[in-house]
Order: C-alpha cells, then sequence, then structure tokens
C-alpha cells in the first residue's frame, strides 16, 4: 500500500512539474515588452528629439520613429536582420532604391523592409481598413477609409512625420516620407493585430485631456512667409510657448480687418507646439487656412492672432520676401538668418525660439551711414535708377557677424546678407549693383521709391535699432526747400555723411590713379563714370580748402522758340571765384512777395555750373544739374543769393526784375539773358548776347544766352 501511495505522489509531482514547465515560455512572454509599440503624450511640454533610427532599448535593437517621447512608433526586430535593416535605412536616407528585404520581430513575426518611389508606395497601401497620416500627400491615398492626419493628434513640431496603413489581415505598413530632397520612401510591413487599438485609444484618451486641461491663452506668431512665386507657398507659423496646452476655439488671425478663425482639430494647443497654417497649395507640411488675404502679408502693418478679450501683435515687413534668388521669411523684427547660402533662408515648423543673443553678433549701435545714394549709377552712359545703395562703416572695436541685422530705408526693408564677419573701419554696400556680386562685404537689396529725405535705420533681431539718418539734412543756413542730386545726361551726386553731418559728395579722386589694386575693371568703369560717388569705398571726407563761388549768368525769363516761350529754359549759372571750386552752395530764391525757396546744389568741379528745371530745348546739348521744380519769377522784385552750406557766409546774390537785368520783349519775341561782366568799374550785369557757342536750336534766333559758355 506505501508502495502505490508513493507511485502516486511520484506521479502528482510529475505531472505538475510537467504543467510548469508547459505554461513557463507564456509567463515569460506576458512579462516581455511587444515588439510593436505605439506612444502618444502631447500633454508633456518637453522638446522632443525627432529621430528615424535604430536605438538599444532594454536589450533589443529597435527601430524608432517620430517625435521621442511625444509621438513615435517603436518596433523592436530580430538579431539576425538588423544589418540588413541598417542598409535598409542607409538607402533611405540616401534616396537609392534596394530590393525588400525579410526577417523577423523580436516576437518572430515575419516583417519587410526596402525603399520604394511614389508609385510603389501607391500599390503597397491600397485598401487599408485604417490609417494615420504624417505626410499630406500620402492622404490622397486612402480616400474612403478611416484616416486620422494632423487635425487628429498634436505634434510639437510641424514636418513630416511616419504614416501607418493597417489592412483587415492584422498587417500594417509604415511609410517613411523622402528624407530631405529625395524622393525615395521607406516601407516597413509588419504584422501586430491590436496596433489599430492602441493607437486610436491612446489619441482619444489623450486628447480628451488636453482638452480637459487647455487654458484660454493665446499662442504666438513667430514666423511668416507671404512670397507668391515660392513653390512653398505662403504660410504663418505660430507657437505656444507655455507648458499648458492653450483651447484652440475662439482663435483667429485678423489681418488688416479680415478675421479668420482657425480651422479646428484636436481642440487644444499643446505646450511647446509649433503649428503652420498654409494655403492649400503649400508644399509644406501645414493646415489648411482660407479665408486670408494672402497678399496682404506683403503690406506694412499687423497681423493679430487672438481671442475675443486679448491678442498677439506681429509686425509685418512691409515689403516682399524674395531678395535676389534667396527667399527670406520674416520673424517679427528681422529676416531669418542663413548659416549658409540657400534658395529659402527659414526655419518653418521648427519647434524653436531663439535664445540669448549670440556674442559674435553685431550691435546696431556700432554702425555709422557713410554713403548714401537715392538715384542710382551711370554705366555705359545710362542712367541704372535701380542701381541705389547705402554704405555703412562700421564703428565696432570687435569683429563681429552682421547676420542679424537687417536695413529699412523708407518703406524698404532688407535683411544683411554678408558673407563674412566684419571689423572695425569696414565698408557694408547694400543696394542693386551688379558690379560688387561675390564681393564679401556686399548685400543685395533693390531700394525703390526712395529718396534723400527717407529715414534710413538698422536694426537686429531683437528689435534694438538705430536711425542712421532721419531725413533731415541741415546745414548753417537751415534745411533747405530741396537738395539736388542729378544732372541731365545722367550723373548723380551721393550724400556724404562725417561724424553725423551730412554733405553732398565732393569729387573723388580715380581709385586707378591711387594704385587702389582692389577695385576690380568693371567697378573702375563706374566710379570713372560716377566722379561724385565712392560705392564700396570709404571717401567721405570735408574739403578743409578755402573757396568761393557767385552768379555769373541768369536767365529768369526762359527762351522764345520761334514765337513760342519756352519758360522751362530758365536757368542758373554759377562760377567758381577762388582758385578751389567749392563741393556746393545753398541757393535762395526770395521772390518780391517774400516767399523763399532754398535749394542746396552741387558744384562742378572746374569751370561753370548750371540749374535749371531739366533737359533745354534751345540748348539741347548743354548739360544742367536737374531740378524738376525749378522755376524763377518773371515779374516783382526779387533776390538771389547764394551761400556757404557750411559756414552761412554770403558769397553773392543778384536783384532782378522784369525790367532787367536781361531783357524779356514780348511783343518781338526777343529774350536775353543777365551775365556778369568784370570790367574797370567793378562788377556789371548786362544783356548777354549769343556768340556762336553753346550749339543753340536753330528755331531759336531770337533768345540769347551761353549757358556754360564765357561771352
Amino acid at each position: 500500500m506505501q508502495t502505490i501511495l508513493l507511485v502516486f505522489v511520484l506521479i502528482i509531482f510529475f505531472i505538475s512539474a510537467s504543467c510548469k514547465q508547459d505554461t513557463t515560455p507564456e509567463l515569460v512572454w506576458e512579462d516581455t515588452e511587444k515588439s510593436v509599440q505605439f506612444q502618444y503624450d502631447p500633454i508633456r511640454a518637453g522638446d522632443p528629439i525627432l529621430i528615424s533610427d535604430l536605438v538599444q532599448e532594454n536589450g533589443h535593437t529597435c527601430f524608432i520613429s517620430g517625435e521621442d517621447p511625444n509621438f513615435r512608433i517603436r518596433i523592436c526586430i530580430g538579431s539576425t536582420g538588423i544589418a540588413e535593416f541598417a542598409q535598409a535605412l542607409s538607402a533611405w536616407r540616401e534616396g537609392s532604391l534596394i530590393p525588400e528585404f525579410t526577417s523577423t520581430l523580436s516576437a518572430d513575426s515575419e516583417y519587410k523592409i526596402g525603399t520604394y518611389p511614389f508609385s510603389g508606395i501607391r500599390k503597397k497601401v491600397e485598401g487599408p481598413k485604417f490609417s494615420l497620416i504624417g505626410d499630406r500627400k500620402l492622404k490622397s491615398l486612402n480616400a474612403g477609409t478611416e484616416v486620422w492626419d494632423r487635425s487628429n493628434f498634436n505634434l510639437k513640431n510641424h514636418f513630416k512625420t511616419f504614416s501607418i496603413f493597417i489592412f483587415s489581415n492584422g498587417t500594417s505598413f509604415l511609410v517613411l516620407s523622402p528624407f530631405r530632397e529625395s524622393e525615395v520612401y521607406l516601407g516597413f510591413s509588419f504584422r501586430s493585430s491590436s496596433l489599430e487599438q492602441e493607437i486610436q485609444n491612446s489619441i482619444r484618451v489623450k486628447n480628451r485631456i488636453g482638452l480637459e486641461n487647455c487654458i484660454s491663452s493665446v499662442p504666438i506668431i513667430t514666423e511668416i512667409f507671404g512670397e507668391t512665386n515660392s513653390n512653398l507657398g505662403r504660410w504663418i507659423e505660430i507657437y505656444n510657448p507655455n507648458t499648458f496646452p492653450i483651447c484652440e476655439g475662439g482663435l483667429e488671425f485678423s489681418l488688416f480687418g479680415n478675421n479668420v478663425l482657425l480651422p479646428q482639430t484636436t481642440g487644444f494647443i499643446s505646450g511647446r507646439e509649433t503649428r503652420i497654417y498654409a494655403e492649400d497649395s503649400a508644399s509644406l507640411e501645414h493646415i489648411s487656412l482660407s479665408g486670408i488675404k494672402w497678399g496682404d502679408l506683403k503690406k506694412a502693418g499687423k497681423i493679430l492672432l487672438g481671442r475675443a478679450d486679448r491678442s498677439f501683435e506681429f509686425n509685418l515687413p512691409g515689403t516682399g520676401y524674395l531678395f535676389g534668388e534667396t527667399y527670406y521669411s520674416w520673424k517679427g523684427n528681422s529676416f531669418s538668418i542663413c548659416e549658409t547660402i540657400s534658395k529659402f533662408c527659414m526655419d518653418p515648423g521648427e519647434n524653436q525660439i531663439s535664445g540669448a543673443e549670440n556674442k559674435t553678433d553685431c550691435d546696431p549701435n556700432d554702425f555709422e551711414l557713410e554713403e548714401l545714394n537715392p538715384s542710382g549709377l551711370l554705366h555705359k552712359g545710362i542712367l541704372q535708377e535701380d542701381w541705389k545703395y547705402l554704405d555703412l562703416i562700421y564703428k565696432g572695436r570687435s569683429i563681429c557677424d552682421p547676420s542679424s541685422l537687417k536695413i529699412s530705408w523708407g518703406k524698404n526693408v532688407f535683411p544683411l546678407r554678408i558673407n563674412q564677419k566684419i571689423s572695425e573701419g569696414e565698408i557694408l554696400s547694400i543696394g542693386n549693383l551688379p558690379f560688387l556680386l561675390g564681393k564679401p562685404s556686399y548685400s543685395f537689396s533693390v531700394f525703390k521709391s526712395v529718396t534723400t529725405n527717407d529715414l534710413v535705420s538698422i536694426s537686429n533681431s531683437k528689435g534694438k535699432e538705430k536711425v542712421l539718418w532721419d531725413g533731415i539734412f541741415r546745414t548753417s543756413k537751415g534745411i533747405p526747400t530741396r537738395i539736388i542730386l542729378q544732372k541731365t545726361n545722367g550723373e548723380t551726386v551721393s550724400v556724404c555723411f562725417q561724424n553725423g553731418q551730412a554733405f553732398l559728395h565732393p569729387y573723388s579722386v580715380d581709385p586707378y590713379l591711387n594704385n587702389e589694386s582692389q577695385f576690380v575693371f568693371s567697378q573702375l568703369t563706374i566710379t570713372r563714370e560716377n566722379p561724385r560717388t565712392s560705392v564700396a569705398r570709404k571717401f567721405c571726407q570735408r574739403s578743409q580748402l578755402v573757396s568761393k563761388a557767385g552768379f555769373s549768368e541768369v536767365s529768369w525769363m526762359g527762351s522764345y522758340q520761334g514765337a513760342d516761350p519756352i519758360s522751362k529754359d530758365r536757368f542758373l549759372e554759377f562760377v567758381s571765384i577762388t582758385e578751389n571750386s567749392p563741393e556746393s552752395i545753398f541757393l535762395e530764391i526770395i521772390q518780391g512777395n517774400g516767399t523763399i525757396v532754398s535749394i542746396l546744389l552741387p558744384l562742378e568741379k572746374e569751370g561753370f555750373s548750371l540749374l535749371s528745371s531739366g533737359k533745354s530745348t534751345c540748348f539741347p546739348q548743354t548739360e544742367f544739374w536737374k531740378d524738376t521744380s525749378f522755376s524763377l519769377p518773371s515779374s516783382g522784385s526779387n533776390i538771389l543769393k547764394i551761400y556757404d552750406p557750411y559756414t552761412g557766409e554770403l558769397w553773392d546774390e543778384f536783384a532782378y526784375s522784369s525790367s532787367g537785368p536781361g531783357v524779356n520783349d514780348t511783343r518781338n519775341k526777343i529774350r536775353k539773358s543777365a551775365y556778369s561782366k568784370l570790367e574797370s568799374a567793378g562788377r556789371i550785369w548786362s544783356a548777354s548776347s549769343y556768340l556762336g557757342k553753346p550749339y543753340r536750336d536753330p528755331s531759336c534766333p531770337l533768345t540769347d544766352a551761353h549757358p556754360g559758355i564765357s561771352e
């Protein structure tokens, strides 16, 4: 009996042991992490790591993609296929196509991985029952099925991320969009029976928490782009700088009185989340926004983001976004800064706010204006009116990087695009100057509709601004009514600055004669054609030589062309009465009724200087300094005076009335200018005679004058 009992006990023991051995694998698997896991946590406010790579986790080799840890897929693979998996990832990054490779996940189920063109992906994802889409382009492949996209989940950054297509047979297909400029997709097919439910449940639960805890605050606008011609499309970037979610309902953009509600997505914007709202045709990953007048992003003013009780204001640049061949986005105080030369200078969708100012960034206060040219330059005898420019001189003592600065002139705002750091005393040239292309201290800009009186300022990305020129030309005689900077032959004069004082640019010395070897031939030619400019050169310095000028001829009545009076032919002629000719004069026209018009104008280096309203009808080959508003009264008693613009010293004056000096015979259609002569008794004024010079139009035989020529 004892023997039978012992045998029975042993049988029970072995059966028990056998059962334990059979159940061990099941228990171990239940404690082991799954091969495929989806993770979603929009409430976590920290900045995620953007990843699509193989990593080691808990002793497994796993592929992780997404924003880790806020939004990611983790797929752990078996040890036998690691090298081949890594090869597929490398091929995707390099944009090369390789055949599918088959291996197993960590739980021994099969997977396939490969790289494909878009047409290959299209075939692979036909007929899914559910799709999680991280690339707008892939959404079009799943019409009629259940699709969740950016409107169903929140990401910290607004980039393309992975997409998952889940089929009725339990197969899932993970797609990574092309890497950078490539057109090759990564495809990863595997089995995970619970993945769909895991994704949907996780997103629903976390979105409900986000919606329950959101606050009716206002995000900030961080970047905009509004250029029509770019294939990126026009867009607005917003950012939640807080750690808490912001409620989406009620938020709207306001642009010049046009209010547009933000499209509803999950109902909240996560802490530290960046979003892009764009026109539907934009190629960026974005949320489509209709109702905005996108062209208004080029206007000067503000765009607002807010709700009923509060709003955030964002300054618009008031200009376009294309400079040369580079598209720039606008950050509110400055255009985006490029680390390298590229077609697009921007970072749309990226979750980052500029930190502390770089120690090498230039300070706007360390710059002064050296030269301003609002007229353009002569080139091969033709005035290039868009070759307007500014020269800035750097006065700082430390070497600095000017790429964070922007320049404003009138309504024009441009980023400084300089390819090197600058040192004390260096000149930065800004304008549309083809002959300076390639020079490291030149920044391309096209200044439109600028005048001498427009304000010029420089500022950095932090909003620090310095006014370089307030547009007011001050002289010892006061502020002139007009400043003359052009000649009828197209020659122009720049405005120079020395110690903050403005003056008309003196004649520059030919750099070739000075052996200034840094001048290339094209720039040398420009300098010779434009002797009263010095683009990209440190030149502006007032002459200290004693000089004085006086009137030499006055045509206060104009010309007769046959019987037709030509009032626009009125002119003034000046001549130096010292060995050195002044660079400029301050002219006052004092009418009999007390009205005074003052004009600051340049003088020629040698010979006579002439001022008129433009080309002369009767003396078409004579060149004048051009003041389109110039006129002289033809009745009443009038006085003309000229002064030294720096000291205010009176140099000369001329008084006249309708009776002369000069002749205005309206009955006989005769006009003679007044001409100054030096005789033994002193200086006298008399009516001039025409002695064959300069060329006079044959239709003007009764007009006697000789502008630019001695009688």
